[in-house]
């Protein structure tokens, strides 16, 4: 079967769609299609891939109104009209074409301090433990919730999904030394911006539950008076949507 994939590209200075035709079975990925492409049709195609097992997180595009991992994703899936249009991720710069700067949404993890801290004295781990944060474990720091998040288009304060993803894992496991600092983080990290759009839990190709785990804190940390709402509203963004 024969498919056109409208792709946008950008050279530094412009961009523009340019569109290939592709041959596609019903297996075919997105990354392969494009990988087609670089190969036999166009090698200044630019995109990132490393794994090809939906594990790296670094092929992250955008695909309509959707953002999703190229090498997991059919091609089949999302054609419509025997077109499929596919463009840079969302709510990043884009280096080249397909290529987005991660830097933006990595370099904030140190802001939310995604690493484990252990306690002097550990203790002994069960299964019961770690199903209260197995899913946050599966990050695999795509950027796609980053992507999806309307919060960043008005503001870049926001830490974003990805940060409190790992706040809500580490706070969750008992060998942390941090504990309840973690909220403190998550307060610094502007969690009351979040607007609940629920976006990025419907985005997240590990399917993790973003949004439960940012109110999860939320409500712990307001009980605990370690979070306010800011009184202005959503930590004082306005969002798209006028909420």
């Amino acid at each position: 079967m024969e498919v056109k994939l409208k792709v946008k590209r950008f050279d530094g200075k412009k961009e523009y769609f340019e569109i290939y035709t592709v041959s596609i079975e019903d297996r075919t990925t997105i990354l392969e299609a494009l990988f087609h492409i670089k190969d036999y049709k166009d090698n200044t195609l630019s995109f990132r891939a490393q794994c090809r097992s939906a594990i790296c997180g670094t092929c992250a595009v955008k695909i309509g109104d959707n953002q999703v991992l190229a090498c997991k994703t059919k091609v089949k899936d999302f054609i419509q009209d025997n077109i499929l249009t596919i463009e840079p991720a969302g709510n990043l710069p884009v280096i080249k074409d397909l290529v987005t700067d991660q830097a933006v949404f990595l370099d904030k993890l140190g802001d939310a301090k995604a690493w484990f801290e252990p306690k002097e004295e550990i203790e002994p781990v069960y299964p019961e433990d770690l199903k209260q944060f197995e899913k946050e474990t599966d990050c695999i720091l795509c950027g796609i919730c980053y992507s999806v998040c309307p919060v960043f288009q008005t503001g870049q304060e926001f830490g974003g999904p990805i940060n409190f993803v790992k706040i809500y894992r580490f706070w969750k496991d008992k060998n942390d030394a941090l504990k309840d600092e973690r909220l403190v983080i998550a307060d610094k990290n502007k969690i009351t911006a979040c607007v609940h759009c629920k976006y990025c839990t419907f985005s997240c190709p590990k399917e993790i539950p973003v949004e439960q785990d940012i109110l999860q804190l939320k409500f712990y940390g307001k009980q605990k008076g370690i979070i306010k709402e800011d009184q202005e509203g959503f930590g004082g963004f306005s969002t798209p949507f006028g909420f």
